[in-house]
């Protein structure tokens, strides 16, 4: 098989993908960002009436959190994408390309 050629912004793509891929596999990285949930779920749950504010607060820090994943997965998904797609336009490439027998020349 030749090799996969991307342009630089190809590139680039792939390997932010792979980093975010990276984070999201990382189990120390998942474990913080549950942790921080959970410090959220527990304020809003144990606040006291009066703390609209410190609840607003936790709640969006959740839902940041829930942004922040989100966007590390569709980075992840467009660099896997782009480079499956270069993949299988390299083979379809390789495979229509004429395969010569020794004796053919």
């Amino acid at each position: 098989m030749s090799q996969v050629v991307l342009t630089d912004q190809e590139h680039e793509i792939v390997v932010k993908g792979e980093a975010a891929r990276f984070l999201l596999d990382n189990p120390l990285f998942l474990t913080a960002i549950e942790a921080v949930r959970a410090q959220c779920a527990e304020g809003i749950l144990t606040s006291p009436p009066q703390a609209v504010q410190a609840r607003e607060d936790a709640y969006n820090l959740s839902r940041g959190l829930s942004a922040i994943t989100a966007e590390l997965t569709a980075i992840a998904a467009a660099g896997e994408q782009l480079l499956a797609t270069a993949e299988a336009q390299t083979e379809a490439v390789d495979q229509a390309k004429p395969v010569h027998e020794p004796g053919d020349y």
